[in-house]
């Protein structure tokens, strides 16, 4: 782990960087078929601990954007309290990586699903990151800083990059080296939760490794570009041009692994529902979708319930995803049974 901290002087005042408000909680917690499952938590207004739920779309959105020192502060309070529940050992400051910056670098996660430590990406990885994580089963984490402009283009041409409809920015999941010996997530600027067992070191900072990990992903990985015909967004454009992807859409208990109780009572009601609507109706149950799951497992749902339709196209679908999410923040939630589950079904303690 290399401790480095970078300064930068104008009219002699020094500004050290820090991470900004990428922290939340996170916990453990059992699903219904006894799976020890990882989830964002938060410390609810009656001082229990509580499965979060529904991104920075939703009505919690502030406890994903914590301060360091404000998370901690959460967490201990409650520690030191009164009101502790069983499996709330598990209670951690972790990060969101939604926009998770250090000073003006954004943060990237690899994360080490499977691994060789001897194998030759291992050990140049884990040389390479400024902060190296372990988890409880022991895993791995490592985390580097990364110039965000700089790495849209060389990210693009080893199609690391997300699609036009996800707002994020890299996330590329279940990726294996090509010598089969590391299996590995990789995520930046992405609406993504990751959950840390150690305690986090907030005095380590990162430094830029963009050029770097571009070379390590390019050397070790044959990676395959996301649906859409290319990344492009409002800041960054490619001139390069490529064919349609196939869209292979997430199964069921993929999705279910990720809701809460509530989600998953309106998921089984949003099943009972044709997709074969007009395009109003389809794109207002977009809409209603996106307030109960959020921007990203949102995605999954809608483009899940949508596929049986006759009309479907996966190309179409993500950008009617991404005009909903643009459209959300403006809009309420229409479907009256399911804000009144959401009402009924307050997030329980673990």
């Amino acid at each position: 782990m290399n401790k480095e901290v970078n300064t930068n002087t104008n009219n002699n005042q020094t500004t050290v960087p820090s991470y900004n408000n990428c922290f939340t909680l996170g916990a453990k917690s059992k699903r219904d078929n006894g799976a020890i499952i990882k989830v964002p938590a938060f410390i609810d207004s009656d001082g229990y601990p509580a499965k979060l739920w529904g991104g920075k779309g939703g009505a919690l959105s502030r406890y994903y954007s914590l301060s360091y020192d404000r998370a901690k502060n959460i967490l201990d309070r409650y520690l030191n309290g009164s009101k502790r529940v069983r499996g709330d050992e598990s209670l951690r400051v972790s990060l969101y990586l939604d926009n998770a910056m250090f000073g003006n670098l954004h943060i990237f996660v690899i994360d080490f699903d499977r691994f060789d430590e001897q194998s030759g990406f291992f050990q140049s990885a884990k040389n390479l990151a400024d902060m190296v994580t372990r988890s409880q089963g022991g895993g791995w984490h490592m985390y580097y800083g990364i110039d965000k402009e700089t790495a849209a283009w060389l990210f693009d041409s080893i199609n690391l990059l997300a699609s036009k409809a996800a707002k994020s920015f890299v996330c590329s999941t279940g990726n294996v080296t090509l010598d089969g010996k590391n299996k590995v997530d990789f995520f930046c600027d992405a609406r993504h939760f990751i959950y840390e067992w150690e305690p986090w070191d907030n005095t380590i900072g990162l430094t830029d490794k963009t050029q770097q990990l571009y070379t390590l992903i390019k050397d070790n990985f044959t990676l395959t570009r996301p649906i859409e015909t290319g990344w492009h967004s409002r800041e960054y454009k490619t001139a390069a041009s490529h064919a349609p992807v196939v869209f292979q859409p997430k199964d069921e208990n993929a999705l279910l692994e990720h809701m809460n109780s509530a989600q998953r009572e309106i998921f089984d009601d949003l099943k009972t529902l044709s997709p074969d609507c007009t395009r109003s109706e389809w794109f207002s149950i977009g809409l209603d979708v996106w307030h109960v799951f959020g921007d990203d497992l949102g995605g999954d749902v809608f483009r899940f319930w949508s596929e049986p339709g006759h009309s479907y196209v996966p190309q179409g679908c993500a950008v009617t995803w991404e005009n909903i999410i643009d459209r959300g923040p403006d809009t309420h939630l229409n479907n009256r049974r399911w804000d009144a589950i959401l009402h009924e079904n307050v997030p329980s303690a673990f």
